[in-house]
């Protein structure tokens, strides 16, 4: 299979990780939709009418939207067992993967683009911004409480999702200062 797309982003990151969780070779081609010519926009736009990444070539066909990926892939293989062991489990993944793009992802992002200079630093939209991120942990706080993983006792693609955004805060954004503030009164 064959992932176009930036290897280095967060949904393409998911991707990968749960391909090779289930033992699939997926093989990326770098593919950054706004540094194509229009005639390779166009013919890319074939795979993926939205023109966004990332969209994963399957011997069935093409596939775009991270969660509907991962949600193929969390099929692929029933033994890797990613994708639940019943209707709740599968309902609980569902509900977080959806959590992630709905809920978290809007409040990563402002705190990701401010943090790295992508958008000019305003201090009390930034603080509200880290108030609504803090929301957000301390809900993962709370379930993981309640159990091993988001949807249960065994690792799933959920919590693949969750992890890829968790991973660029922490690779990029959080640093010791930061992370104080951001986990103050948050058990892990």
């Amino acid at each position: 299979m064959k992932l176009y797309g930036l290897s280095y982003t967060s949904r393409a990151q998911k991707v990968l990780i749960a391909a090779q969780y289930v033992g699939v070779d997926i093989n990326v081609e770098e593919f950054h939709p706004r540094l194509q010519s229009e005639e390779a926009l166009a013919e890319y736009k074939k795979k993926n009418p939205n023109g966004l990444i990332p969209t994963l070539e399957t011997p069935e066909g093409y596939l775009y939207e991270s969660n509907a990926i991962l949600r193929y892939l969390g099929r692929y293989n029933d033994k890797a067992n990613i994708y639940g062991k019943n209707d709740f489990e599968r309902a609980l993944i569902d509900q977080y993967l959806d959590w992630g793009v709905l809920t978290f992802e809007p409040v990563f992002l402002p705190v990701y683009f401010v943090s790295l200079g992508y958008v000019p630093y305003v201090k009390e939209s930034f603080e509200n911004d880290l108030e609504a991120l803090k929301k957000c942990l301390r809900i993962l706080d709370n379930r993981l409480k309640q159990s091993k993983y988001l949807a249960g006792e065994s690792l799933s693609i959920a919590d693949i999702s969750i992890v890829s955004y968790l991973a660029f805060l922490f690779r990029f954004i959080f640093d010791e200062k930061f992370l104080k503030i951001i986990f103050e009164n948050l058990s892990w």
